[in-house]
């Protein structure tokens, strides 16, 4: 599956020029038309994106969800999440995507999740909208726009506060289109499910024999990207679910392991510390003893009275 993290190669992969800013985009669908790929296989990007399509044939896909047989439609994704579509060449209207430190352009304090968290949720349900709302929506894009092409000094933080109201209103629109009960329940579910693959890949992923390159068992991110998840989300999921981050569930399972190695076997320390894939010994007896308050031959020789 095809993983673009920047503008630039997500602008070359669907096949339209390349972006005026490293961390902001918007288009017109029919600017985009006249060259974008209309079928995209499975994909995923590293940003937030929310669109208005006017009219068109043919639909885009986000996790569970499409836009198939829907007209005026107003629908957004979030990173990591996988996206496809199959479009006819007649589809109007505008999408904006952007990162994260846009987004802290006008609110740095918080992170963009913190404020909308309806982006945090997996259940990115296509909204309709009524001919007047339609009107609205185009005419805040089309403001965007006119900013966006204007391009003065100020323009990114002008746009950035257009973005933190298109927000509200997308959030508005949400909470009055998704019962929140029906997205409580789905959520925990999804919820509950994520965290249970989380504890199934993290005993996997300390069995001996692995061999780990860029990323190892011991980092919050191979679990969110064995997940298809950004780290915080996943982080959040952690959270809400379990009451503890996803790195404490990580360094108490390391614990555990170490502890059951160093009262059962005869291993070394050093041996210890490969197996449970530290680079270097004394990285793993300093995380122990941070932890225990003794080291793993202390811990041992206590343990054997």
């Amino acid at each position: 599956m095809k993983h673009f993290s920047t503008l630039k190669e997500y602008c070359n992969g669907i096949n339209i020029a390349p972006p005026k800013w490293d961390d902001f985009d918007l288009r017109s669908f029919e600017d985009n038309m006249k060259s974008v790929h209309h079928q995209m296989p499975p994909f995923k990007h590293e940003f937030y994106a929310i669109a208005i399509k006017i009219d068109g044939g043919g639909f885009a896909t986000t996790g569970n969800y499409t836009t198939k047989d829907l007209r005026t439609t107003v629908f957004f994704n979030s990173p990591y999440q996988i996206i496809s579509w199959d479009i006819a060449p007649d589809w109007k209207g505008y999408y904006i995507i952007f990162n994260e430190d846009f987004f802290r352009r006008s609110n740095p304090r918080k992170r963009i999740t913190e404020t909308f968290s309806f982006l945090l949720n997996d259940n990115t349900v296509p909204m309709e909208v009524t001919e007047q709302e339609a009107e609205l929506f185009s005419k805040l894009f089309a403001d965007i726009q006119f900013e966006f092409q204007l391009g003065q000094s100020s323009s990114k933080e002008v746009i950035a506060h257009y973005l933190h109201i298109l927000l509200h209103k997308i959030s508005r629109l949400y909470s009055r289109n998704v019962s929140k009960v029906t997205v409580s329940q789905d959520q925990r579910k999804q919820d509950l499910e994520i965290v249970s693959r989380f504890k199934t890949f993290m005993e996997l992923g300390f069995q001996p024999g692995h061999s780990y390159e860029d990323l190892h068992p011991h980092q919050v991110q191979y679990y969110a990207d064995k997940l298809n998840l950004h780290p915080n989300h996943f982080n959040a999921i952690v959270k809400r679910i379990t009451d503890k981050s996803a790195s404490e569930h990580i360094q108490q399972h390391l614990l555990n392991i170490a502890k059951s190695t160093l009262r059962n076997t005869n291993d070394s320390v050093k041996e210890i510390a490969f197996q449970l894939y530290y680079s270097y010994p004394n990285h793993f007896t300093n995380f122990f003893k941070k932890h225990t308050g003794q080291t793993p031959s202390q811990f041992r020789k206590a343990s054997s009275k």
